[in-house]
């Protein structure tokens, strides 16, 4: 699940650095605002106050695991934060969900976001990723959040992210909601794979893959 906005044309790149445990809140308040508006999380928490109040909780869990197991990354001056899952981390285990908190999840979100959360949206998110990926080795991009008022750091973060899934000469699969971020990865080099549709609202969702790309020799 990914939410960006459209570039602005900066002149100098934004230096990307690790997400330390100390920065879990702030990262957490990041992708809290990046994604209130974000059609998934609006049908996993259908309040606004609720999701205000839970989602900094959720999204700190994640974070956590990301710093833990994949790569937990944010922009220099605190507005923009990605998350992504490692080819040889991709799914949770048992032990790395205790270790992070998300075992404490049906509780501090509520049944009904929790079903909605997991047997739902993550349930189908999980069957199709599996079905478009198998066995191919490749990153996850899970999430990618930016400051609603800021411009230019979403291109970095993507920017940064291919820097590395380039490297290891390995594609990088995501998911999205909107029209408007598809028309973005495309120009980023992603291709469009399937739209799906998700719970009782048939919210859809965009899977894209992005191909490594070798440079010029």
């Amino acid at each position: 699940m990914n939410r960006t906005y459209e570039p602005g044309n900066l002149i100098q790149e934004m230096r990307i650095v690790n997400i330390s445990r100390d920065q879990i809140g702030h990262a957490a308040g990041i992708l809290t605002r990046a994604f209130e508006n974000d059609p998934l999380f609006r049908y996993i928490f259908p309040s606004r106050k609720k999701y205000l109040r839970l989602a900094p909780w959720l999204f700190s869990t994640w974070i956590r695991w990301a710093i833990l197991y994949g790569r937990a990354w944010m922009t220099e001056d605190g507005n923009g934060v990605v998350l992504l899952r490692s080819p040889s981390m991709l799914f949770f285990s048992f032990p790395d969900m205790l270790r992070t908190g998300m075992l404490q999840t049906p509780f501090r979100i509520g049944l009904k976001s929790f079903k909605r959360l997991y047997f739902e949206v993550a349930r189908m998110l999980y069957k199709k990723h599996c079905e478009k990926m198998g066995d191919q080795p490749h990153w996850y991009g899970w999430m990618i959040g930016v400051y609603p008022a800021s411009k230019g750091i979403g291109r970095d973060l993507l920017k940064h992210c291919f820097e590395i899934t380039d490297k290891d000469e390995l594609p990088i699969y995501i998911e999205t909601t909107t029209v408007q971020n598809v028309n973005l990865y495309q120009y980023k080099g992603f291709t469009f794979i399937e739209e799906i549709f998700i719970g009782k609202e048939r919210t859809p969702v965009y899977l894209m893959i992005r191909q490594p790309t070798r440079e010029k020799e």
